[in-house]
């Protein structure tokens, strides 16, 4: 029994190892632009067994269904040894702002199938590996330049809180802050990354800046490359 336990475990670790060499995504981010129709992202897999691929758009948190007015489709599909597939995202046309982006994540899930030697063990621990990216929708009216939003960002100061302000109708995903060379640990989980369109967020230092000090920031584009560094004084 022990040693069927720690084969178990053994293999759980291994494709807990691989989980991110296994099966990929050839984009951490999905932008679709509403001119074109619509989005598409290729999952591949470089492993020697099947998977089970699973694809949905949330809202926010995976373990909330949300009705939201998207189809993804293959919802659900098999993905031979070492292939690809692609998965299109098809907007049904109505639900959503017209004069800003609007912010979703896709999550593309694989349930690895067993060979014959795992399907031998009665007691087996499979993990699911669960791929998940930014989704934005750039309705096709949207005037200016994401780039353009990314330098145009406002910075200003209140004791030890540092505000920036978005007057664009994208997001903005920041990469790295820095207030009065203090830098600012950005976080997806504590989700302090992404400014959104005609929107703000705060970040408390662990200094009072004296007035007129600097801010310097990056982002993230498109195709998930930072950015120059921008800079400014704050007021």
């Amino acid at each position: 029994m022990k040693k069927l336990l720690l084969t178990t475990l053994l293999t759980a670790a291994c494709w807990s190892g691989m989980s991110h060499a296994a099966l990929t995504l050839n984009a951490d981010r999905l932008i679709y632009n509403e001119k074109d129709g619509d989005a598409s992202v290729t999952v591949h897999s470089n492993e020697d067994r099947a998977y089970l691929i699973q694809s949905w758009l949330d809202a926010g948190d995976s373990t909330v269904k949300k009705n939201l007015p998207f189809v993804v489709t293959p919802p659900l599909f098999r993905l031979a040894p070492k292939s690809d597939n692609v998965i299109r995202v098809v907007y049904l046309g109505n639900g959503l702002p017209a004069d800003r982006e609007s912010l979703f994540w896709l999550d593309v899930k694989g349930v690895p199938g067993l060979n014959d030697e795992e399907s031998k063990v009665e007691n087996r621990m499979v993990l699911a590996i669960n791929n998940r990216i930014k989704f934005f929708f750039r309705p096709a009216g949207l005037k200016g330049d994401p780039g353009d939003a990314v330098k145009n960002l406002h910075w200003s100061l209140s004791g030890n809180t540092a505000k920036v302000d978005n007057a664009s109708p994208f997001y903005v995903v920041l990469g790295e802050i820095a207030v009065d060379k203090e830098s600012i640990p950005v976080s997806v989980i504590d989700n302090n990354t992404v400014i959104p369109p005609f929107g703000n967020k705060t970040y408390r230092l662990k200094h009072n800046p004296a007035a007129g000090a600097g801010v310097e920031w990056s982002a993230i584009n498109d195709f998930g490359v930072t950015s120059k560094t921008f800079t400014q004084r704050l007021n």
